[in-house]
């Protein structure tokens, strides 16, 4: 087999392109979340508590693409570190709310600047309307692909 030629055609397909850029930015997210202890899986969840404040663990699943399983042992470790806590429905004990503690409350703006700060060393040569463009044909793939996300 010609590893070339291989290569080439990989190279030139759109699935492998996106598929090899989400792993190479996933990397990066590992490493500039690895200071707070905290994986790019449960970053999504900060962020959506974050803009959102209480979330059923239903919601983060249809924001994250994870299965609820996935999301409930997730959920127990960022709680079982300090991030998140459960509230429990009063009207329906076995439904909880998700919400963040004063720790997830308090690291915002310190995780974001981190993160900001260490992409900008892979992105600072990305002309500013690129990225933007990026983003643009990027949602409307998600679109495409019936991503029910804004």
């Amino acid at each position: 087999m010609d590893f070339g030629k291989a290569l080439f055609h990989l190279n030139s397909n759109l699935g492998y392109n996106l598929y090899r850029t989400y792993l190479l930015f996933h990397r990066e997210l590992i490493r500039g979340l690895k200071a707070y202890g905290v994986t790019p899986e449960q970053w999504q969840v900060l962020i959506i508590l974050w803009n959102h404040g209480s979330v059923t663990p239903t919601e983060i699943s249809r924001v994250t693409l994870q299965d609820l399983p996935s999301i409930s042992r997730m959920l127990v470790r960022m709680e079982r570190n300090g991030w998140t806590e459960r509230v429990v429905n009063e009207k329906d004990g076995r439904s909880f709310h998700v919400i963040l503690t004063d720790k997830g409350k308090n690291q915002k703006n310190e995780m974001m600047l981190a993160l900001e700060k260490h992409f900008a060393q892979f992105l600072k040569n990305v002309p500013a309307a690129m990225n933007y463009g990026i983003k643009q044909e990027l949602l409307k793939l998600r679109t495409i692909l019936q991503d029910y996300t804004p």
